[in-house]
């Protein structure tokens, strides 16, 4: 009997052990994604995959595609341009949900999001032009989430050096006789 209830004590601990793992990584994943900063664009060519809100003049509509797919768009639509007809809106076309937004004020014109189940892209720019310059982007996806599992074995393994230091030190303030 006794066996047994040092074997369900242990489980409990692991259990708990395992819980506050999750637990931290799930913290770590919310902070991360809240704390994940714009980038400067400066002189760097526009990544590709970040997404341009476009308007069909023909029709008047506005959708948002890639920045890869922008020449390609235009050579099927001469009469595309690199802004959007509305000062804010946003579609959902599948699984994909992209927003605009036109912006006063600031070093860029135009803040576009494209969300894509687990990818979240977002880019601020300006027009020079017709020509559209990137200012500032902002990318979230699943690499928040190992970013995160690191962060938690990391603050177990400080957790559990705090807590030996501070056992050291009051064994070194009460030796045993």
């Amino acid at each position: 009997m006794s066996l047994l209830m040092r074997f369900l004590r242990s489980i409990g601990r692991f259990l708990r052990g395992v819980m506050l793992f999750f637990g931290l990584c799930l913290v770590w994943t919310g902070l991360l994604y809240v704390l994940q900063f714009w980038s400067d664009a400066g002189r760097d060519p526009w990544p590709g995959a970040y997404p341009v809100a476009v308007t069909h003049v023909a029709t008047g509509t506005t959708e948002v595609i890639p920045f890869r797919a922008l020449p390609e768009a235009r050579k099927a639509d001469p009469s595309l341009v690199p802004w959007p007809v509305t000062p804010s809106g946003s579609t959902q076309e599948g699984r994909v949900h992209t927003a605009w937004s036109t912006v006063q004020g600031e070093r860029w014109q135009f803040e576009v999001r494209w969300e894509d189940r687990d990818y979240l892209l977002e880019s601020r720019y300006r027009l020079d032009g017709d020509i559209p310059v990137l200012v500032a982007t902002r990318g979230r996806g699943p690499a928040l989430a190992f970013q995160a599992i690191i962060l938690a074995v990391a603050t177990i393994v400080l957790v559990a050096l705090w807590r030996m230091v501070q056992r050291w030190r009051r064994r070194r303030r009460n030796p045993q006789p």
